[in-house]
């Protein structure tokens, strides 16, 4: 009687110990493969805001490839958070977590409510070396090693519209600039824009970015259903 005790207490134990290594693996396993996806792959991002209204309505979600980190003029891009706040490991790890299975709503060290301190969808319009302006919010570029200024959607692959409206030039101090003088984007630069040109912030605000500010670029929109699209 004492030896069945003894060989059924040993068989538990050692069925106990299996589940709790089987469950370790599938853990790792499961936090391995989120690793490669959401850094390597594809990642879904909600986005909260009008300031890529109409090509993205707000409360959409949009994936992102973190393969393209090199954009070209009029990519929809990911900008990463400009506060320049390092986070450590375990807060990394819980971030990528709650990230991925929240579509980006939620990332427990990952936001603030700082303008630069939180990600945010935007158009690249010009690239290293480029000179810009802008005019009544339309941006203008001489791409590096050209002579004559074209309007960003001359110079920009695919059709957008942006929105804004007239204002007096007294004005231009007020809430998103319609004006911009001439300037040369350095090695490493690219200025980036909302198409809401009138509430959102960009590179207007907080200057050009460079390439290590680039989470990756939006491939699709898939929701809602109605608005599903690939870019």
């Amino acid at each position: 009687m004492k030896q069945n005790i003894y060989d059924y207490s040993f068989e538990m134990s050692r069925q106990r110990k299996h589940n709790i290594t089987v469950a370790l693996i599938v853990s790792v396993s499961v936090f391995i493969f989120l690793n490669i996806v959401v850094n390597f792959i594809l990642f879904p991002v909600l986005v909260r805001s009008d300031s890529m209204s109409e090509e993205i309505s707000a409360n959409s979600v949009v994936f992102v490839t973190p393969l393209t980190r090199t954009p070209e003029r009029g990519d929809v891009v990911l900008v990463k958070r400009l506060d320049g706040k390092k986070l450590s490991a375990g807060e990394n790890v819980l971030n990528l977590v709650f990230s991925f299975f929240t579509a980006q709503t939620f990332a427990p060290f990952g936001h603030s409510s700082r303008a630069t301190g939180k990600e945010s969808i935007r158009r690249v319009l010009a690239l290293p070396g480029d000179t810009i302006y802008m005019k009544d919010y339309v941006l203008y570029v001489k791409p590096a090693g050209q002579s004559q200024f074209l309007s960003e959607f001359e110079v920009s692959d695919g059709d957008y519209s942006i929105l804004s409206f007239s204002v007096p030039a007294e004005w231009d101090c007020i809430g998103s600039n319609p004006q911009m003088e001439e300037t040369v984007l350095k090695e490493n630069e690219y200025f980036v824009l909302a198409d809401n040109r009138v509430e959102a912030v960009d590179s207007r605000s907080y200057g050009p970015i460079t390439a290590d500010k680039i989470g990756g670029k939006v491939v699709l929109e898939y929701f809602p259903l109605s608005r599903f699209k690939a870019f």
